[in-house]
């Protein structure tokens, strides 16, 4: 679980360094260092959450529920991010992507577990 950890707090602080706070200049070495690291850091976040196995129902559960949890925080949030930029007239087309992916990742998965397993 501490690598788990780790490669979160990582996936974390690299995003947040990509909104250059406190006007960094970012040659391209750096950002390329950056975007590597992320990739990296996601591969290890998403083998161990690939690999997560509950010991008993509770803590399948909680599995359950973090994951669920986790994901209703981003759908919520890229809708903030559409309803904002939509105010001011710009929407990132990825916001719109993003969510429709999750949604569309979430539905057919539950479509595909209800007749497969």
């Amino acid at each position: 679980m501490i690598i788990e950890l780790i490669s979160a707090v990582v996936i974390l602080a690299i995003a947040i360094l990509f909104f250059n706070p406190g006007h960094l200049t970012m040659p391209d070495t750096i950002v390329s260092i950056m975007i590597v690291t992320m990739i990296v850091a996601y591969l290890i976040f998403a083998a161990y959450l690939l690999k997560e196995k509950a010991s008993d129902e509770r803590d399948s559960l909680h599995i359950m529920a973090a994951g669920r949890f986790s994901y209703l925080i981003g759908v919520a949030v890229l809708i903030l991010g559409i309803i904002n930029q939509g105010i001011h007239h710009d929407i990132d087309p990825w916001l719109v992507i993003v969510l429709c992916a999750m949604v569309l990742s979430k539905l057919l998965f539950r479509i595909y577990s209800r007749f497969k397993m």
